[in-house]
């Protein structure tokens, strides 16, 4: 599941807003949960790839270790194992990610002048 150019771009975005410490708008703090699990996601599906890559490289390469190791297989098994593990601690990121999306979705900013604490109306 590649992300779109558009969604790079706001991700590019929202990394430069928080790189430059600047308070963030709340639009943009609704938003980061989303993008934040379309680049974990993303990244899971990387993950995913690589350790499918590294299973069949051994089939396609005459390979060896550059450390001396006589096993270079041995190698790839320890990469398809972090990946494993990567994608599983993807995942529970994106839950969180999902989960925060969804709390920080339920502020809404409110008139300070307005008794009824009731949210500011689009366009005011």
């Amino acid at each position: 599941m590649p992300m779109d150019n558009p969604a790079l771009t706001r991700f590019g975005e929202l990394v430069q807003a928080a790189a430059e410490l600047r308070p963030l708008e709340l639009a943009e703090l609704h938003e980061i949960g989303g993008v934040l699990s379309e680049v974990i996601l993303t990244a899971a599906a990387l993950a995913i790839r690589v350790e499918a890559e590294s299973a069949t490289l051994g089939k396609r390469y005459v390979l060896r270790d550059a450390t001396g190791d006589p096993d270079p297989e041995a190698r790839l098994a320890e990469v398809r194992q972090r990946m494993r593990r990567m994608v599983d601690l993807l995942q529970k990121a994106d839950l969180h990610a999902r989960r925060s999306h969804v709390a920080i979705n339920r502020i809404v900013q409110t008139d300070p002048d307005a008794a009824t604490g009731q949210p500011v109306a689009s366009g005011s």
